[in-house]
């Protein structure tokens, strides 16, 4: 499933090499998006690609969607590291 349309997410783990998403829809396995957030109140951009998609524990949750960075910014890349170090 391509998505071009801005899709609301729930950010539950991140990581330097990616993320752990839940939200409503599903989407397909190797799929790609760019995603936009605020990290520590700066803003973050990455384009990420769908590795696993499964249900989240409370089916009226969604679904869980672990993702992995494709193209980060070197300052992105930062940004996320000292906030993961917290």
């Amino acid at each position: 499933m391509a998505v071009h349309a801005a899709e609301s997410v729930r950010i539950l783990d991140m990581s330097a090499s990616g993320v752990l998403l839940q939200t409503q829809g599903v989407v397909d396995i190797r799929s790609k998006a760019l995603l936009r957030l605020s990290v520590g109140g700066s803003p973050f951009a990455a384009e990420i690609e769908v590795m696993r998609v499964g249900p989240a524990p409370q089916p009226s949750d969604g679904y869980r969607i672990a993702a992995q960075f494709l193209a980060i910014t070197p300052k992105h890349r930062q940004l996320v590291e000292r906030f993961i170090s917290q």
